[in-house]
């Protein structure tokens, strides 16, 4: 397998170099003399001294390595090659480039939330024009063309905002200040997916600076998406016995009743549709020369829908007869293999099958808006105020439809990485009348988070001390408030809308395309008409209001808080400088205050749930850069940072999931994480655009919020009546307590290749290499005390480019790779199980060439390869599992781009 991925990576690569020449030897003559020059450039110089004017490509890579260079503190920039033109079409793509992050992608294929150093996107804090970037940041919501600079800070300040206690991600929008006089540019462009449909994306931007004394730059970008992606999976593995009837357990042999076995074979089909739009609006004034004001406002919205559509068999729980009744428990298997602690191969019977159609309506508002100024108080004294306030609204609805068939005969089989099964019921792909009404099931929550932030910094600079160039002060506090209502309805047996006998899936079938390369599936898989089912059970009818729904008022109450979180700080800082050496240090204090409302449950009685704290942290830190030698910097530090628990973490939320009998809830009595760290690194920057490097890392988290599972009394719904029960509930909370360490090493070489002849002199290439391991000591709900890595953490990644950049043509091509990695402690540990994701590597495309000296075209493809996501369950024994094989797109991206 490995010999044939590398077969496929090494000719994939000789075709994308021939692509790269292909394009310089056809255009470089015909365009050259139309590359723009006042785009995105920079002074360099070459060999002879002679003073040479970068842009498009090279230039976005000077500016970064620029600003890194002249950093104290450990950092990455990632610059806009041009106004409007990121390095890539997805923010999290462009920054999984930075040594140290790999990125998550959602079930789509599509870059998502980061992990950097490790640690996964709660730990790293988001900053967009100095105002925070609310709940986590998801970098697909806003499109890359609406920034002008990324800084990863990967060491603080005692000036850095607390929080983010992996690093600080700064992204600016473009100023108008930093764009001369008038500047206009659009660019229009469709994406078109394998599975999907061609669907576009639109950018405009607009800048007016009046001689630097006054400025306004507008930016818009909207973009649709249609991604289709299919999965092959096995859910969770657990020992036979938690999942084995009574009778099963009296008379199975331990072997059996020890071995691993998949809770639920399924096949999914996910789709996504969402419409994004963001504006940004940025404008600046220098009323005097000792004032400057800036103003940003930024609005966002994403607005879609994903449907999931899940044919399974779940081989947990109860085992169905033909004629619909039901034994206590689940049946022993026949015909059935175990291989290193885990059954691989056996036949369930008389297990019920399901088509589930999960149809889940996502809105989600961001408002933003920043007010800041710098003020030359005096000669040597600037002052620099601000004010943030930011409103987010996020609604969130699942529609669930479930019919199910009865007395089925499942057989599955492990073959290598893929799960294999079949149902002697149906193929999941013709016979729907054999699908009865299961349950409907209706949730829905809305989270508003609002947030006020005021600041004030201060800067004394010193002339003629010895060693001593400034010193720095500040004061910050913040007003953060976090509501969620929420609404759980149902239709069940009995219910006036489904009459006496309920109509089965027969009655609103579809199917839909599905294959799974590799894998043994239906050509198509059923499907519901959503539409069709609304119209002919309950048209007209709203699920959250009509009295004609069960309801779950306990399921609001528990599901409904308001979290509110203040926060006082202040710091100082000295900045220092001693011939080559440069070093700043300071302390930052910070007192937080949170108060969390809402309901608990104490067995089956619902409590209300009023709980306060107060906590002071001092911050230390400290960052050192001596130029050792010209263009060689050795870069030292050390710091203690903390990120707080998330508002919905502090929350008493509580869900109970009926079916597995399991759920979450918060706790509002958490600590943040803790952690000092410390930075050694050298940097020699040998060339214009280039830059060798080589820094170690190490962090000592305390206080470690870690998932315990506590198995509990509680009442809920019966997932088939609706009517209240009560039962044994495994919940799933956040605790502090445990302690983890992270120690890793990061390389990297980027260079343009000045050093060979002719055309070959305007390639060059971007390689960086992260090493990264972890320790968590982790405790279970029984006090045991395990070792774990740290949940998102990949020992290894790596990225190589190859890029070109001449005459107005610019073309690169990207591998960003990253080794296994254990999924979210919610997925996949029920028992004792450990979910992770296999080696993944990506390649993408991207050409892009001036037409005209004011017209350019771009070619994009994403997923090259057309690789494949793996996930593997971890048992006790060693074995490796598999969990889920799943098929992402290949992406086309197709723009042309007018620059004024």
């Amino acid at each position: 397998m490995k010999s044939c991925a590398y077969r496929r990576l090494r000719r994939t690569l000789l075709v994308g170099t021939a692509i790269l020449s292909a394009s310089v030897s056809a255009q470089a003559q015909t365009i050259g003399a139309n590359a723009p020059t006042d785009g995105a450039e920079i002074a360099s110089s070459d060999a002879e001294g002679t003073d040479v004017v970068v842009t498009g490509l090279r230039a976005g890579i000077e500016r970064s390595l620029s600003d890194k260079r002249r950093s104290i503190s450990v950092v990455d920039v990632i610059s806009a090659q041009d106004i409007g033109k990121f390095p890539d079409n997805n923010l999290a793509e462009s920054l999984q480039r930075v040594p140290g992050i790999t990125i998550d992608r959602s079930v789509n294929g599509e870059g998502q939330t980061i992990n950097l150093r490790g640690l996964g996107p709660q730990f790293t804090r988001s900053e967009i024009n100095g105002g925070t970037a609310l709940n986590g940041f998801d970098f697909s919501v806003l499109a890359p063309e609406l920034f002008a600079k990324v800084t990863v800070e990967k060491s603080p300040t005692a000036s850095t905002v607390e929080g983010g206690l992996a690093g600080t991600i700064l992204q600016e929008t473009p100023k108008p200040f930093d764009i001369p006089g008038f500047r206009a540019t659009a660019t229009g462009g469709v994406t078109i997916g394998q599975k999907g449909k061609a669907v576009p994306r639109v950018f405009g931007l607009v800048s007016q600076n009046w001689d630097d004394r006054y400025g306004i730059t507008v930016a818009a970008a909207y973009s649709k998406t249609d991604f289709r992606t299919n999965e092959v999976d096995f859910g969770p593995w657990v020992a036979f016995r938690n999942i084995a009837s009574a009778d099963v357990l009296a008379a199975a042999p331990a072997t059996l009743l020890d071995a691993a076995t998949p809770r639920t074979t399924a096949f999914y089909s996910y789709q996504q549709k969402r419409e994004n739009l963001g504006v940004t609006v940025a404008g600046q004034a220098r009323p005097t020369e000792r004032l400057e004001l800036t103003a940003d406002f930024l609005y966002a919205r994403r607005k879609g829908t994903q449907i999931d559509d899940r044919p399974d068999a779940p081989i947990e729980g109860t085992s169905f007869f033909a004629d619909g009744t039901s034994s206590p428990g689940n049946q022993a298997p026949t015909d059935y293999v175990i291989e290193n602690g885990a059954v691989t191969q056996a036949t369930f019977r008389n297990i019920q099958n399901r088509v589930g159609y999960s149809y889940q309506p996502q809105e989600n508002k961001v408002y933003q808006g920043t007010l800041r100024a710098k003020w030359e108080a005096a000669d040597h004294l600037t002052i620099t105020p601000g004010f943030s306030y930011a409103h987010q609204r996020s609604s969130n609805e699942l529609d669930l439809y479930s019919f199910a068939a009865y007395g089925a005969d499942v057989t599955y089989r492990v073959d290598g990485d893929v799960p294999q099964f079949s149902s002697t019921a149906t193929d999941f792909s013709s016979n729907p009348d054999r699908f009865g009404y299961n349950v409907f099931i209706f949730n829905r929550a809305v989270n508003t988070i609002d947030e006020y932030v005021g600041r004030v910094d201060a800067t004394r600079e010193f002339e003629g001390v010895p060693g001593l160039t400034s010193i720095q002060a500040g004061a910050r506090y913040t007003h953060r408030t976090s509501r969620q209502q929420a609404r759980n309805v149902g239709l069940y047996n009995g219910a006036e809308l489904l009459g006496a006998s309920p109509l089965g899936l027969g009655a609103f079938a579809d199917t839909l395309p599905f294959s799974v390369r590799n894998a043994t599936t239906p050509d198509r898989i059923l499907s519901v008409d959503r539409a069709k089912l609304i119209q002919t059970i309950y048209p007209g009818l709203d699920p959250f209001t009509s009295d004609q729904f069960a309801t779950d008022p306990q399921g609001d109450q528990l599901n409904s808080f308001q979290v509110v979180e203040q926060t006082y700080g202040g710091y100082l800082q000295g900045n220092f400088t001693m011939g080559a050496l440069s070093v700043n240090a300071g302390l930052r204090v910070i007192v937080t205050d949170t108060s969390s409302d809402g309901f608990g449950l104490i067995g089956t009685e619902l409590t209300p749930s009023n709980v306060d704290a107060r906590y002071t942290n001092f911050l230390p830190a400290i960052n050192a850069r001596w130029e050792v030698a010209p263009n060689m910097l050795i870069r030292g530090t050390y710091s203690r940072a903390m990120t707080r628990p998330t508002l919905d973490q502090l929350s008493p939320a509580t869900t109970i999931n009926s079916g597995p009998r399991t759920g979450n809830r918060g706790n509002p009595n958490l600590r943040p994480y803790l952690a000092d760290q410390e930075d050694l690194g050298f940097e020699w920057y040998f060339h214009p655009g280039a830059l060798l490097t080589i820094n170690g890392f190490a962090k000592q988290i305390g206080s470690l919020i870690s998932q315990t599972t506590v198995s509990e009394l509680a009442s809920f719904p019966d997932q088939e009546t609706g009517l209240p029960t009560s039962g044994i509930i495994a919940f799933t909370q956040p605790t502090n307590g445990d302690s983890a360490t992270i120690h890793g090493l990061e390389a990297g070489l980027q260079s343009p290749f000045f050093f060979l002849p002719g055309a070959l002199s305007y390639f060059g290439t971007i390689l960086n290499f992260t090493y990264a391991d972890s320790k968590a000591s982790v405790r279970s709900a029984d006090g045991v005390s395990r070792t774990t890595p740290l949940p998102g953490l990949s020992k290894k990644s790596a990225n190589a480019v190859l890029y070109y950049d001449h005459a107005g043509i610019d073309a690169r091509l990207a591998y960003a790779w990253r080794s296994a990695y254990l999924r979210d402690d919610n997925v996949g540990r029920q028992f004792g199980a450990e979910r992770y994701v296999r080696d993944y590597g990506q390649l993408d495309l991207s050409v892009n060439a001036f037409v005209t000296r004011n017209v350019q075209l771009g070619f994009n493809v994403n997923n090259l390869l057309d690789t494949q996501r793996k996930e593997y369950i971890l048992i006790g024994s060693g074995a490796e599992l598999p969990a889920s094989f799943l098929e992402q797109e290949r992406r086309f991206v197709l723009t042309a781009r007018l620059i004024m």
